[in-house]
């Protein structure tokens, strides 16, 4: 049975990072300052990965199930593609 969202976020950041690799579809990548933030879908929601670039460090993760946040993301993605 997939992982549902709440579930994923009660998880620490070794644990969401690995379900992340092995469960999530990649879809983009945008930039923040310093960060270069990696989408992936997971289902039923989707997840961002915060790389910091200066450190070479995964800082966290963002997760979230309204598609409104998908707007900085907008130019890289169809979300026509996940539904198929």
């Amino acid at each position: 049975m997939p992982l549902g969202h709440h579930q994923f976020r009660a998880l620490n950041l070794a644990e969401q990072l690995a379900i992340v690799l092995v469960e999530g579809t990649y879809l983009a990548r945008r930039y923040e300052e310093e960060d270069a933030v990696n989408l992936y879908h997971l289902g039923t929601f989707f997840c961002e990965v915060y790389y910091n670039q200066r450190y070479e460090s995964i800082e966290r993760t963002r997760t979230f199930t309204a598609t409104r946040c998908l707007e900085d993301y907008a130019a890289y993605i169809s979300l026509a593609d996940l539904l198929s």
